[in-house]
Formats: C-alpha cells, structure tokens, sequence
C-alpha cells in the first residue's frame, strides 16, 4: 500500500527551499511596514518598545519582536538601562531610512513594494498578455528618474564626479550635454566641479519638466536642459564632452554615431551602462522575467534587462566605437569605481530592472571614456 511506502526521497530539499523564501517574504514585510509607520522617522533616539507601541498604537509585544528582528539585521542599535531596553536608527539608518535625510533611499524601496504585487499576480501575468503594464515612456519615465535621482545621489554621483574630474578634458571643457540625463544631477555636478562649464540636459518633454525642478532646487545657473527623443531629434554640436547613464540608447549604434558627430574633436564621450550580456542563473532568470512584466509603449525592449532592440553587447560596442574614430581611453568595472567589495552585503549582481539604478548589477555595469581622435 501507498501508506506504508516510502517515496525515494524525503521532503527536506523542498521544505528548506520554502522556509528560506518564507523567512525572506516575512523580513520583507515587516520592512515594508517598518517604512510604512515611518518607525525609524522616530528612533532617532533612544526608545523604549512600549513607548513606540504608544506612539504608533500598536501591539506591545509584536513591537518587541520588530525591534529585535531590526536589531538582529542591523537597521537598530539597542542598550540595556535599568533593566529596560532602549533602541535608536543605526547610522547607516539614519542616513539612508529615514524620510528627512538628504540621502534618503525610501522612495527606491518602494518600487521593491509595488512590484511584488505582479509576482503576487503572476499567474494573470502568464496567462493573460492583455494583463501586461502597457504604459506610454511619457508618464513611465518622470516617476523612474525620480527614484533615480534618490538612488545616485547617496554614493555613485560622487563617486561618477570625482572619477571624471581627474581628466584634463574635463577640466578643459566648455560645453557638456548630458544625454537622457533625467534628473539632471550629473550635469548639476559637473557644473560644480568646473565653474566654467555649460551643462545640457538633453531628454523627453515631460521628464525635463522633472530636471528643471531639480535645476532650480541646486540653483544651476549653468545647466539648461534640450527636449526631444534622441532616436529621432538632432542633439545639437559643438560639445566638449557628451555623457551618459544608464539610458536605453547607451548601447545602440545609431545613437553612438549622433554621439561622435556631435562631438568637437579631441572631445571625451563618457558612457556608463549595463551590459548584461548572459544569464547566469536563477536571479538573472527572475529579473529578466520582470523586465518582461512591462512593455511601455515606444520602448523597444530585448529579452534580457536593461537591453533593447538594436543593442550591442561589450565588445562589440567597443568595436564600433573604435570604428566609428573614437580611441577608447578606459574601460572600469562599476563596482572598482563605486569602492565596492564583491564579497560584502552591499553589492549585488542583479537589480530591479525598471528603477535600475542604484539597487544592483553593478558587476555588469561599465564605464566608458572614449576620446573623438
């Protein structure tokens, strides 16, 4: 009888596998409501987890449980006084979880909380294309450049900033377009670095309007921004340094050309992008199947993230450039420029494949400086 059998394998590998993902999806929520109750807004001292279950009218010991579990992964410090124990942010909280701090990360975070809703869906999603988040890049790219804009701002636009500084051309320079720049905090900082450098901002209608809000909180007198589809629209001439950042036209032919005719000669073209040319296992295969969650209307979108129709993989771009007249001053991996240790928690192969930027791949991120010979 079946009863009495045993199957040819125990259940441990299946088990294990889903207490893992359990014990995973249950620190991710308690996360998510971490920043939803704006708990660490009030850990910037030290308190006590009955005087948090007041201010936030919640379960006194579910509170003591959340303060642990946060002090065990590190987001809290904790202190014993009279036999009491008191918790306030960790620094690395105070700068990045908290909503007042300049280098405030929640608004990146949240897109993590919006998009495990269509994992929650997937089903619908497989089953059903009409399902698919049909979006125009028009209302699709203000909302991403603005987490963008959060995520490069706390590390990697210093860091991006200080690497090309060191170069003569910069120093030199006259006149810079930051092409799909977004936000426009790269040109912002490049206009800081070298007083005598007029920055352009060159992007989509509705996404400049974002950049000119941006323009006018940092008061950039010399950043002005250019609207139009760099697909389509002439860019302008007579640039001393053309760069760009993580922008579905940084790995497409034709936009490399508009790149080179558009620059004056001996001018620097810096171009800083993802180039995930393989799959390499499950966490791959999961961004990839969210890439393909969405299709925003105009975007032309390849199979793998952060590629599109008409890209070029690593070498092959190199090659182009090479080809097109441009001597290739520097390839560097992201994660040496950014001072990242492969090894530690903050580095990540994989990202989130529509609000990029900050939040991984970085082992697939390149930088590139090419100079117009």
């Amino acid at each position: 009888m079946a009863l009495l059998k045993c199957p040819n394998e125990n259940p441990e590998k299946v088990l294990k596998l889903f207490d893992e993902v359990y014990l995973k999806a249950r620190i991710f929520y308690l996360l998510k409501t971490a920043i939803d109750l704006n708990l660490f807004g009030y850990l910037s001292s030290f308190k006590t987890a009955e005087e948090l279950a007041e201010i936030l009218d919640a379960d006194l010991i579910l509170m003591e449980y959340m303060l642990k579990i946060l002090n065990d992964l590190g987001l809290i410090d904790s202190k014993v006084v009279g036999g009491r124990v008191y918790y306030k942010n960790a620094e690395i909280t105070n700068i990045y979880l908290k909503k007042d701090s300049n280098y405030s990360i929640i608004n990146p975070i949240y897109s993590y909380f919006e998009n495990i809703k269509n994992w929650e869906n997937l089903s619908d999603i497989l089953k059903n294309k009409d399902n698919y988040q049909n979006t125009d890049v028009n209302s699709f790219f203000p909302k991403v450049v603005r987490r963008m804009a959060d995520e490069c701002k706390c590390w990697e636009l210093q860091k991006v900033l200080s690497y090309i500084a060191k170069y003569g051309e910069f120093k030199n320079a006259k006149k810079l377009l930051d092409l799909g720049g977004g936000h426009g905090l790269y040109a912002i900082g490049f206009s800081m670095l070298n007083k005598n450098l007029k920055c352009y901002v060159f992007d989509l209608p509705n996404v400049v309007e974002e950049t000119k809000k941006f323009i006018e909180k940092y008061n950039a007198k010399n950043v002005f921004t250019i609207t139009g589809d760099f697909y389509k629209d002439d860019i302008g001439k007579g640039y001393d340094i053309i760069f760009t950042s993580y922008n579905p036209g940084g790995k497409n032919p034709k936009i490399a050309e508009k790149v080179y005719n558009s620059l004056n000669e001996g001018g620097l073209f810096i171009n800083k992008q993802f180039f995930p040319d393989k799959e390499e296992g499950i966490e791959d295969y999961l961004n990839n199947m969210e890439w393909n969650f969405s299709k925003p209307e105009g975007l032309n979108k390849g199979r793998i993230r952060y590629t599109f129709e008409e890209d070029l993989n690593l070498n092959d771009y190199l090659e182009y450039l090479k080809n097109l007249g441009f001597k290739i001053l520097e390839v560097t991996d992201m994660p040496e420029l950014l001072g990242l240790d492969e090894n530690s928690k903050s580095f990540r192969k994989s990202a989130n494949p529509k609000d990029s930027l900050r939040f991984g791949c970085f082992g697939k991120a390149k930088m590139i400086v090419a100079k117009k010979i």
